[in-house]
């Protein structure tokens, strides 16, 4: 594996610099690698729209390549550019813990998130509640294909520097936004009809989302 330089740009979590957002975003555009700041842990994306740089991720991170990455979205008006049917319950669960640490995941068939889904038909979506990622996605105009920023099978990254003590040499920017906030791992949750099922349990518990949603597999 190539070793490359990276970068550290440290930044305001709440009002990050505009010249390392820019800077992050165009890295990404021209299908580098970059480790950001969320809500949850940090997180290794890079344009969902290049599959290239989608397979680089699995690669520096030793993922399997049958398990998917997640779009971490601007806003919510995005989840109708990439899904037709969105189910009652997910609304509502969006309605509820958006922005926030919950994955929501559905079923979608078409092109544009097809080099995240791992070869299934669902696709995972967030909202993060952290003005980074959301930053970010903006300044490359489409969502960000993310996992956690750490090699597969090891605690994800909580700080810049244990994403540093991962990924170091293979990641063209880390930006260090402090301590993510939660840290703890977003909620996965499946919306694929029939009651909701927690993939994975987080920083939202299936007994919150059952008040909100109603029945929860776990």
């Amino acid at each position: 594996m190539i070793i490359i330089k990276t970068e550290i740009s440290t930044v305001d979590p709440q009002e990050p610099e505009a010249g390392v957002i820019k800077h992050a975003g165009r890295l990404i555009e021209t299908g580098g690698l970059v480790v950001i700041p969320t809500d949850t842990v940090y997180g290794l994306v890079c344009d969902s729209r290049q599959r290239q740089a989608v397979e680089q991720v699995y690669r520096v991170k030793g993922r399997r390549r049958d398990l998917p990455l997640v779009l971490l979205l601007r806003d919510t008006s995005q989840v109708a550019d990439y899904i037709e049917d969105v189910p009652e319950d997910a609304v509502r669960a969006m309605q509820e813990f958006w922005p926030g640490p919950l994955t929501i995941v559905l079923r979608d068939k078409g092109e544009a998130t097809a080099a995240v889904r791992a070869g299934g038909d669902t696709v995972g979506l967030r909202l993060p509640a952290h003005m980074v990622p959301r930053l970010v996605a903006e300044a490359v105009g489409a969502p960000l294909a993310s996992t956690s920023a750490n090699r597969s099978t090891q605690p994800p990254a909580i700080t810049a520097q244990q994403a540093l003590d991962h990924l170091d040499g293979h990641v063209n920017l880390v930006v260090d936004g402090g301590p993510a906030p939660l840290s703890q791992e977003s909620t996965v949750v499946s919306f694929l009809g029939g009651p909701a099922r927690v993939l994975r349990e987080g920083a939202i518990s299936a007994a919150r989302l059952r008040e909100v949603v109603g029945e929860v597999e776990v």
